[in-house]
This record gives C-alpha cells, sequence and structure tokens, in this order.
C-alpha cells in the first residue's frame, strides 16, 4: 500500500488567512472531539501545540489539527495512492463545510497533487510528477493557466520529451495561494496546529528548562574548577601558600568553622543545635519503640 502526507481544509470563510492573521489560537477541544470521530476506540496522545508551516510533516500514527472560525485544518498521513479525486468520503464528510481542498506532495515518487470540492462535488483535481500526468481532473482554472502556457518551464529537463512544461511542486504552491491567499512557507504566516499520536505512544513532555539562582553554575567553571586551575598556575610560581588555600574559603559553610578559631563561638553554637537535634531524634525513637505492637 502506498502512502503520502496531504492536508485537507475545510472552508466556511472568503478570507481563510484571517483568523489566521488575527494571532487567534487552534481550538484544542475541536481537535479532540474530530479525533473521537475518526479514532472512537483509540486514545489519542498530544503531542503538543507547533505551527504547521515551520513543523516536520506528520508520520506514521500521527495527525495534527488546527481549528479556527469558518476553517479547519487537518495534516496527516493517508495509506493511498496520490489520486486525490479518489480522496475517502471520510475525509469529505469529517467536517461539514461548503469547500474542501487537498494538497499533497509524495517526496518519494516526486509526485504532487492539489483537489477542490464544492458543495460535495469535485470541480478541480490535479497530480503528476516532472515527467508524467498521474490525473487531471476538471477544467484548468485561471490560475493555472501561466504554468500551462510554459511560463513557468522546469529547468535541467531540456532533453527530456516526456517534462512537463512546469513543476507539478510548483503549481501546487500556486493552488495553495490561490485558494488560501498564503502558502506554507517556513518563513510566512504561522498555522498554528496541535499534534497527535493515534498509535499508543506515550505522551510527550515538555521539557523546561531549571529557573532559579543555579542556573548560572551550568556551562561555567565553579569554585573548585577555578582553585585547581589556580592550585596548577601556582605549582608552576612555586607558590606554596596558593597551593594550601581551600577552593571554598569565601564560602559561609567554611566561614562558620574557621570562626571558631577566634574564641570559639561559631563552633560552640554549632555543637549546642547539633545536640538539641540529636535529643529530638533519640526522643522520638523511643516513643516511636514503645507504640510498637506487644510492648506495654
Amino acid at each position: 500500500m502506498t502512502h503520502h502526507v496531504t492536508t485537507f481544509w475545510y472552508l466556511d470563510t472568503d478570507d481563510p488567512a484571517a483568523p489566521i492573521r488575527s494571532g487567534m489560537p487552534s481550538d484544542p477541544g475541536f481537535a479532540r472531539r474530530l479525533l473521537s470521530k475518526l479514532f472512537p476506540t483509540v486514545t489519542v496522545t498530544s503531542l503538543g501545540a507547533f505551527p504547521l508551516n515551520r513543523s516536520a510533516s506528520a508520520g506514521a500514527g500521527e495527525i495534527y489539527v488546527g481549528s479556527f472560525p469558518g476553517l479547519t485544518v487537518v495534516h496527516t498521513p493517508v495509506d493511498a495512492p496520490l489520486e486525490l479525486s479518489e480522496t475517502d468520503v471520510t475525509w469529505l464528510r469529517l467536517v461539514e463545510a461548503p469547500v474542501i481542498l487537498a494538497f499533497s506532495h509524495d517526496p518519494a515518487s516526486g509526485v504532487s497533487g492539489f483537489a477542490r470540492w464544492e458543495s460535495g462535488r469535485l470541480v478541480r483535481s490535479f497530480a503528476g510528477a516532472d515527467d508524467r500526468i498521474v490525473e487531471d481532473e476538471g477544467m484548468p482554472l485561471p490560475f493555472e493557466r501561466p504554468y500551462w502556457a510554459g511560463e513557468f518551464p522546469l529547468t535541467g529537463h531540456a532533453d527530456d520529451p516526456l517534462a512537463l512544461p512546469f513543476a507539478p511542486e510548483a503549481l501546487l504552491h500556486a493552488a495553495h495561494r490561490d485558494w488560501l491567499g498564503f502558502d506554507l512557507d517556513p518563513g510566512g504566516l504561522d498555522v498554528p496546529v496541535h499534534g497527535f499520536a493515534t498509535d499508543g505512544r506515550r505522551e510527550v513532555r515538555q521539557h523546561r528548562p531549571p529557573v532559579g539562582p543555579a542556573v548560572h553554575l551550568m556551562g561555567s567553571p565553579g569554585r573548585a574548577e577555578l582553585h585547581a586551575a589556580a592550585q596548577r598556575e601556582a605549582r608552576g610560581s612555586g607558590d606554596d601558600a596558593r597551593r594550601a588555600s581551600s577552593p571554598y574559603e569565601a564560602d559561609d559553610y567554611e566561614r562558620a568553622p574557621l570562626a571558631a578559631q577566634d574564641g570559639g563561638t561559631a563552633l560552640g553554637a554549632f555543637r549546642r543545635v547539633a545536640g538539641a537535634v540529636g535529643g529530638a531524634v533519640r526522643r522520638g525513637a523511643d516513643a516511636a519503640a514503645r507504640l510498637r505492637p506487644g510492648r506495654r
């Protein structure tokens, strides 16, 4: 069985780009309800939210969904030859919309295709590679004329008698711009979608980098590393005093014990605290022992 990745657009608006240009986020609740219709017995797993135009194509067992007022986009692999005129009715009835568009490109075969349905009727469907036409249903639309007229010829196919007068992939992008008002260009309009897995995989945990005062320690030398460097330098210069210094002598937890040399105040305080803690631990252990079964 051959397969390819197809992007379906369900339109109930005259300006499909408007809700996306407004910065409106995709509706995750609608996406979940849509998937419950497609996969009623499967527990879907969230893959996160991201822009469709700057993401990798959906892989096996994956589906991306974006939902906006008057516009729904579904991007997923389809197990069928790339002949969009034969699209399974499941996809054509998935969302109620007067206009349905489909775009697909198969890198393995080099075949690109696009199709348009209006009120359930196929208006246009074309698929082809640089050297062959796979299907050509319906009359060519006005945006196609310059391509069929040879105004955008293929490069590097001058000696190929079977070469088309245009690149089918370029015609696919022209259809996208004409029908939607934008193209899925990584540097263009961001189309927010939610990704889901339908093959039972575990949910991807979003990585959150650590925050707080310890972040500055990552990727930078610590006090011990700086001390080691100072020791190496001291060995070269014969400076015994620098070799004997502690890498932590400027830290509070090292300064406190050293302060005991000045009268023992810090050391005495430390011992009093330690004794109090130890006494509390022993009293807790004795109380627990008295509560054990069999003890009276």
